[in-house]
């Protein structure tokens, strides 16, 4: 079983922002790390993210901390409710759950929020779940995080001038999010 699995968001990659230098610290650490690849921004939709995480099976589970950036927070939130998938933690970056009004994003993200998915069940699947966010997001409104947060029963974390906590804000070392996932850790 994987230690911890990290998750990218739209029009991302596995080797883009913190990520790279998050695996690298984790897997010294001795953690079996998982970065899939999910689909984009073409193919990006809930149920092409859903077969690449599905593949995994029982490899990603109870003892699996999960971490994810941007529209990865809501797959994440979908995908563990509908598929009642028990994990560890989930640390949250840059989280939302629903339209941003930024055309270009939500076109591609719209499948993601499921009506069916209420957003509170998803405190049964996770032992902690932390958000962390901005409060000058771009992108991503600090209320949507706030209402995410709130809604999971997250512990927050709000970083000042952050930005989307991304690359193009400087974020390609992440060390806060390195001290959540390790203090984290049993």
């Amino acid at each position: 079983m994987y230690d911890c699995a990290i998750l990218h968001g739209s029009f991302g990659d596995p080797f883009g922002n913190w990520s790279p230098w998050l695996f690298r610290k984790l897997s010294e650490g001795g953690s079996r790390v998982l970065v899939p690849h999910l689909p984009g921004p073409q193919e990006q939709n809930f149920q092409n993210w859903s077969k690449i995480m599905d593949a995994y099976g029982d490899a990603v589970g109870s003892e699996t901390d999960l971490i994810a950036h941007s529209l990865a927070p809501a797959f994440l939130a979908s995908w563990i409710i509908t598929r009642r998938k028990n994990v560890r933690n989930l640390y949250l970056v840059a989280p939302f759950y629903g339209l941003i009004n930024i055309p270009e994003f939500d076109a591609i993200n719209r499948s993601f929020f499921l009506s069916e998915v209420s957003l509170p069940a998803l405190t049964r699947y996770a032992r902690e779940i932390h958000c962390v966010y901005s409060d000058d997001d771009p992108y991503v409104p600090r209320s949507m995080s706030d209402d995410f947060a709130a809604k999971v029963g997250a512990h927050t974390t709000v970083v000042n001038k952050g930005k989307h906590l991304n690359e193009s804000a400087g974020f390609v070392e992440f060390p806060l999010l390195l001290k959540l996932v390790n203090d984290g850790r049993p």
